[in-house]
């Protein structure tokens, strides 16, 4: 394995690993950062990429360099505020997590004249099947009721129904291109019941979201998305009729989303959460509270809202930068910007709408991360990027 390989398995792990840490072997819930695998990957990613022998420093193509400069910018802002921040311990805290995304994207930016960037997502998403397998194969090996909620290794629930997400569009892609037709049914399978099985209703509709752009960018005809539909539903009958596991999912299912979203209207708080963000934000609607302000004002850390976060603790300025950021995917997404870089958009836009719902900034670093990506393959020529053109 090359190193840039090695860099590319080190940056799918970073959006596996989150904060988890070595200390919690020991029992205890916090430690050094040192023990955290997320420094050790970001560290290896990094020096990869910036090591003197590795490459030349060369001007990106006018798309993929708007792309980065957006993102950088919107990172880089909501560090600076922490400068204002009410708590400069959970700001710091903030802080450090963003600056870790920020070297990923420098990282990948950098990598590309070793490896285009469709090698690049192409070795990342062979790192993330293989994680979110062993992942798969932990949460098959336990026993559902259909009330409790799955998730393997410590990691909450949202975590691994966002997880078990990604791998069923994985699935669906490779079913769309036509490769290894019978694992993908399997896999796609085993990982639709485990996203039921999390009871995260913002992994369904990330899942949901990411089919959608995979069959709009494919462009897939009419009559064969009839097929798709027919073959989906026969896999779901079988797998609700032959399986504990399938009808564990499908309890889940009818607990989760049909009696509590539609019968009972349960939005788990997150309504009360988004009054408090909107409410934050107008009391410092230019630059916002600053890093980790939202949690000095509410009992939670975060609004579980990418966007209200953004108004809440970076004020108008950190809407405008996360609306720059995230610009140029979803414009790919709209006009179907190439085949080539439809799982990049998918996973992009499937993980924007689960952090309408879920998570925080770091939590929400595969938006980033996978925005970028699908930009940079779309400024290719034969899988290479064209370096200091206008084309």
């Amino acid at each position: 394995m090359s190193p840039a390989h090695l860099a590319c398995g080190s940056v799918a792990l970073f959006l596996v690993v989150g904060r988890w840490s070595l200390s919690r072997v020991a029992g205890g819930d916090a430690g050094h950062f040192v023990l955290e695998p997320r420094v050790w990957v970001v560290a290896l990613a990094c020096a990869v990429a910036f090591a003197p022998i590795a490459m030349p420093v060369r001007a990106l193509p006018p798309r993929a360099r708007k792309a980065g400069i957006a993102l950088l910018v919107f990172v880089g802002y909501l560090v600076l505020t922490a400068a204002w921040a009410p708590d400069f311990t959970a700001a710091s805290s903030k802080a450090f997590e963003l600056a870790l995304i920020g070297m990923v994207l420098l990282a990948v930016i950098r990598l590309l004249p070793v490896l285009s960037a469709r090698e690049f997502s192409a070795g990342m998403w062979r790192t993330l099947v293989v994680v979110f397998s062993i992942f798969a194969a932990f949460a098959m090996l336990r026993t559902s009721d259909g009330e409790t909620r799955v998730a393997v290794l410590g990691g909450g629930p949202n975590v691994f129904g966002r997880n078990m997400a990604l791998l069923a569009l994985f699935c669906v892609n490779t079913l769309l291109v036509g490769r290894t037709r019978a694992l993908a049914i399997f896999g796609l399978g085993v990982a639709g019941v485990l996203v039921l099985l999390s009871g995260s209703r913002g992994a369904m509709l990330a899942g949901s979201v990411g089919t959608v752009v995979l069959l709009w960018v494919h462009r897939v005809r009419p009559t064969k998305l009839v097929w798709l539909a027919l073959g989906s539903a026969l896999l779901v009958a079988l797998v609700a009729t032959f399986t504990d596991a399938g009808q564990a999912a499908l309890a889940m299912f009818n607990e989760r989303v049909v009696r509590l979203t539609f019968e009972q209207e349960y939005d788990s708080g997150r309504s009360t959460l988004f009054d408090q963000a909107i409410a934050l934000g107008w009391s410092a609607p230019v630059y916002g509270q600053g890093l980790g302000g939202f949690g000095m004002h509410s009992a939670l850390d975060y609004p579980h809202n990418i966007a209200l976060e953004a108004w809440a603790e970076g004020g108008a300025i950190g809407i405008a930068l996360l609306v720059a950021a995230i610009a140029l995917p979803l414009e790919a997404v709209v006009r179907r910007r190439g085949k080539h870089h439809a799982l990049e958009l998918a996973a992009f836009a499937a993980l924007l709408a689960s952090a309408q719902f879920s998570g925080d900034f770091y939590d929400s670093r595969g938006v980033l991360l996978f925005g970028l990506l699908a930009v940079l393959q779309d400024a290719t020529v034969g899988g290479r990027l064209r370096f200091g053109t206008n084309a």
